[in-house]
């Protein structure tokens, strides 16, 4: 189905390359997509070489849990900040204000299946900008600030913006398999284009939320 590359009798499809990346340290302790492993052996090695790669590449090396946990914790701190300076400058224009951050796409996302797609394929943090929205945690800050009101949970919302992330996530996938094929003998699309449809896509994303704002705003 997929284009090969043959490494004398034996052959390795995209597929089979990826089953290969093994999400545990090598014996620096780097976690590594590709493993130390994979780039001693000489005709996989160089095929990783060939496409552009390096061993300690930024894009080879792996985050732990531990550094996500510390990445979303200081992007959740800095919204805290935000928010609190919000607060305090609408406080200042109009005697009074509570606004509360809302997250176009929510925590239940960003913390189920599909998250790792959007913090580890497409760098994403959701407690960053372009993922908020201020709004009035209660009726007195609506009424003084002019904000709509927090809408709190909304599953129609969730379940809309589920949608988006899969389709996006199908769309990653697709174009991933695409290069792959490439890196492994076959037809395909180059790095250059696969990093451009990437980075088309992240952008995408960023602009579609920035679109749904309002709506979700509404809690619509």
């Amino acid at each position: 189905m997929f284009g090969r590359r043959t490494f004398g009798k034996q052959k390795h499809s995209f597929a089979e390359l990826k089953k290969m990346m093994r999400p545990t340290p090598d014996s620096d302790g780097v976690t590594r997509v590709f493993s130390k492993e994979l780039w001693n052996d000489p005709k996989i090695g160089s095929m990783l070489r060939e496409l552009g790669f390096a061993p300690d590449d930024q894009r080879n090396i792996m985050r732990t849990a531990d550094d996500y946990i510390a990445l979303f914790a200081a992007a959740r701190y800095r919204l805290q900040q935000r928010t609190e300076t919000f607060n305090s400058e609408m406080t200042a224009r109009h005697g009074y204000c509570r606004a509360a951050p809302f997250l176009v796409i929510g925590d239940t996302i960003w913390d189920g299946e599909h998250g790792a797609f959007l913090y580890a394929q497409m760098n994403l943090i959701g407690f960053d900008d372009w993922n908020v929205v201020m709004l009035a945690a209660d009726a007195r800050t609506a009424q003084l600030c002019g904000l709509p009101a927090h809408p709190g949970s909304v599953p129609a919302h969730t379940q809309a913006m589920t949608g988006h992330v899969i389709r996006w996530k199908k769309r990653y996938e697709f174009a991933l398999e695409e290069f792959g094929v490439t890196a492994t003998g076959g037809q395909g699309i180059t790095r250059e284009q696969f990093e451009a449809q990437k980075g088309a896509l992240r952008q995408e994303i960023i602009d579609t939320v920035a679109s749904m704002k309002p709506r979700a705003a509404s809690g619509s």
